[in-house]
Order: structure tokens, then sequence, then C-alpha cells
């Protein structure tokens, strides 16, 4: 047997695995996919589509297709093709359209299941264009409230949401609104999800010794104006953004909690003072995404944007409760999650599922 001959059925497997792989990745561009799971069953491969939030089964592939399109993907994303053990994170990036060729990011997780590993890809297709605070679902008031908020030269706003509301892309608009020449942005990221020209982003890498709060103090000694922290974790992260807050900077997270008002109990939780949290926080802002009642129009966001007006900072500095915290909140004009999809339930644009199924 040559040398040739034996080459033939690699190259020739190889071929095979490429179009598959990009079958699956146009294909998921074209249907409008937030995520590709690519998971190993038993006797096949199934490859399935996150879209409108639901997972839609886009093909299932021979198993013998599963271990090479793995393997595939970690060196697009240069990951250890060798490590199957261990989860993995990369990135990669999907070139999409003939002429333009325009390039979608994609991160990248594996995990080893029971039949073989599985990969879950997340396209990223935010573009710079797209990340306008007119266009992420505020309301003309609350547009107002963030805008002055925005504006503001040191303080912390928050925002809040499960986990796949759109809170990365309200973040990002945030920052995008406030990327001008004159002011110095930094982010720390866990990955760093959009690129944003003109502002210094940093990876989060603690295999390499690079660890959040580490990179937060050497951020605090970069002269910076704004700074993005991906998201508040813990007790030492939520410590050093009050912190930078105090400090003369003006800076933006998120946090894990459903509503605005469970924020603050959320702060407390992680030992910030309520008198910290009245003095330092400017505005927290709680969304989701929810299915239009015609459902082929997809999702969009509704927001409740809570600014701490004075009446509100003196009940948090008091630690009245979360019920009176709500109360005055209401007051002060707040308008609560429910209350936006109410209108819009009246509005017709919503079903009555949407306010049983999707919102606190």
């Amino acid at each position: 047997m040559t040398q040739n001959s034996l080459r033939k059925p690699l190259e020739a497997s190889d071929f095979h695995i490429i179009r598959l792989w990009h079958e699956i990745a146009s294909s998921a561009v074209i249907k409008d996919a937030s995520d590709i799971h690519i998971e190993a069953q038993q006797n096949s491969c199934i490859v399935r589509f996150r879209i409108h939030g639901d997972l839609c089964l886009f093909k299932a592939y021979p198993k013998t297709d599963h271990i090479r399109l793995i393997t595939r993907i970690k060196i697009l994303a240069k990951l250890d093709i060798a490590e199957q053990r261990l989860p993995q994170d990369g990135r990669l990036a999907i070139t999409v359209g003939d002429s333009i060729g325009r390039e979608i990011d994609c991160r990248v997780s594996t995990m080893p299941t029971l039949f073989g590993e599985k990969a879950v890809i997340r396209l990223l297709k935010t573009t710079n264009a797209e990340l306008d605070i007119n266009h992420i679902g505020l309301t003309d008031h609350q547009l107002s409230i963030v805008n002055k908020c925005l504006n503001r030269r040191h303080g912390l706003i928050l925002v809040c949401g499960p986990t796949g509301s759109g809170k990365t892309r309200t973040l990002y608009s945030f920052l995008n609104f406030l990327n001008q020449p004159h002011l110095n942005l930094c982010s720390i990221e866990d990955p760093i999800e959009i690129c944003l020209q003109g502002v210094n982003q940093i990876a989060y890498h603690p295999k390499a010794g690079l660890h959040f709060n580490a990179i937060i103090r050497a951020l605090l000694r970069q002269d910076p104006d704004v700074m993005m922290i991906g998201e508040i974790r813990d007790s030492e992260t939520a410590k050093l953004a009050i912190s930078a807050a105090q400090t003369g900077h003006l800076v933006l997270s998120t946090i894990h909690t459903h509503q605005a008002l469970s924020c603050i109990e959320r702060l407390r939780y992680f030992g910030i003072e309520p008198h910290a949290i009245a003095q330092n926080i400017l505005l927290i802002s709680s969304q989701r995404l929810i299915r239009y009642r015609d459902s082929s129009m997809g999702r969009f966001a509704i927001h409740e944007v809570l600014p701490f007006t004075p009446k509100l900072m003196t009940a948090i500095e008091k630690c009245v409760s979360s019920t009176d915290l709500g109360i005055i909140a209401g007051e002060e004009g707040f308008r609560s999650m429910r209350q936006a999809a109410d209108a819009l339930l009246n509005q017709g644009l919503i079903d009555q599922s949407v306010l049983i199924d999707e919102l606190p």
C-alpha cells in the first residue's frame, strides 16, 4: 500500500467533516439560532438549535461522525483535542455570505457525557450597530433615566435578569454609549463576548493566575473613567465594585437576580452595608426576553428600570423591607416588569401565558 493510498481516506474523511460542520453552522445562521448543541447519543449524533429560546432538532447524524465533528470544532476553537475527560472553553469564527464573508464570533464549550463529548456553540451575532440603547427595548421614560445615569462621572449601574435574558447586550449597549475618545473605558469579562473598538477588554484567565479581583485592583491603577465588570458573583467582587464607584469611577456590571429590587437584598447578602448601597448605586435595570403573540416574530426585551431617588436611598439606609421598598419605588414612578407586561397584554402584543410562564 502506497503512502498516497493511506492519505486518501483521511482526506476524504476530513472533507466530509468540514462540509458537515459548514452545513450545521450555515443552517444555524440562516435559522437565527442563538446556540448549536452537538450531542452524543448511544447510536447517533444529535444536533439541535436554540431558536427564540427553545431547542429544536436540526438533524441526527451517524455516531461515527460525532468524534470527528467534535475534533473539528476543537481544532477551530484551539482546544486540546486529546483532552476528553474535562470541560474546555474556547472561541471560533463562522464565515457567512458568499460575497461579503461576514464573520460571526462564537463561544465554544465542551463537556464529557455518558456517550461522548457534548459541544455547545453560542453564536455572538450582535454587531456594534445593534448595540444602540435606543434599540434594546427601553421605553422613552426608561431611556431618559438611563441616559441621565450613564452621563454621571461615578457610581454603579447594575443590569440583572436570569440567564438568557439579554443582559449582555444591554450591558454592552451601555458601554457602547459611553465609548468616546475622551474616556478611558476598561472591561473585565469571562469570556469577552463582543469585541468593542475603543474599549480595553481584559479576559479573566484563572489558569494563568489572572484572577477577577486581581484584575480589578490592577485596573484601578490604569486611570479608568469607566469600568465594566462582567458579573458580580461574590462578596469580594461586590466590595471592589462599590469601592471603585466610591473613588470616582463609573462602574457597569451584571448581577444574577430576577428583579431590580432583589438586587438590593443580594448586595446585602454579599456584605455591602445599606449606606454603601444607597450612596453608590445609580440605577438597577432588570429584564426578560418574552415572546410576541405572533411566535414567528420571535422575542423582545421588556425592562424595569429602578433609579435611586433620594426617598428610595433613605429607605434603603433604614433597611426597610423589600415589600416597603417596592411601595416607595412605585410612589417614585417605578414600573415593575409585571406592570409593563400587563400593558403589552392589553395592547394584544403578548399572550396571557407569558405572564404565567415567563415573568416572576
